[in-house]
């Protein structure tokens, strides 16, 4: 079976310092680690790196088969990125949020609902609204890999709970 996330002695430099330690993943299906940077900065960093938003200075990510550096698209499609202070989706109310949502990945909105709902009420207890609704808005489609940045405790057994065959990578300060 392929590896969801490969990843090579990533690391990431800005004007000669180093932001992102070199670091290394090979995760299946149902698997889970942990990545740990010196700093908040480098641990954002690293999450964004293996959700393929953020390409390394240098090594390698590939998500599923795509190379983050040569297909992002390809290789975002596969991640659901949680940020660690999550995100609002603006204005939009949830429903609406699960309409857009259901049209740009062409899923059935009634499925796409009732799985952020899921999502939503196990995280009720565990996060602020607004990370719960992240959660819920990220992974309500079905994903290979879950990224966490620096999430909340429990949240990364919740979700491994949820959805058992993604592979979850979660970052943290050391």
């Amino acid at each position: 079976m392929n590896p969801i996330l490969r990843i090579s002695a990533a690391r990431f430099v800005r004007d000669g310092c180093e932001l992102v330690e070199p670091f290394s993943s090979v995760l299946g299906p149902a698997e889970r680690e942990t990545v740990t940077q010196a700093d908040e900065r480098g641990a954002h960093i690293a999450a964004r790196i293996a959700a393929a938003i953020v390409k390394p200075t240098c090594g390698s990510v590939f998500v599923g088969d795509f190379d983050s550096r040569v297909q992002p698209a390809q290789a975002k499609r596969l991640v659901g990125f949680i940020p660690a202070c999550g995100f609002s989706g603006g204005t939009r109310s949830l429903e609406r949020e699960v309409r857009f949502r259901a049209d740009v990945w062409d899923l059935d909105p009634q499925t796409l609902r009732r799985n952020a709902e899921t999502l939503l009420a196990a995280l009720e207890s565990t996060a602020t609204p607004s990370y719960a609704r992240a959660v819920a808005l990220a992974l309500a489609p079905g994903v290979a890999l879950i990224v966490l940045e620096t999430p909340p405790p429990g949240v990364a057994d919740i979700l491994a709970r949820l959805q058992p065959e993604a592979a979850l990578l979660a970052t943290r300060v050391a």
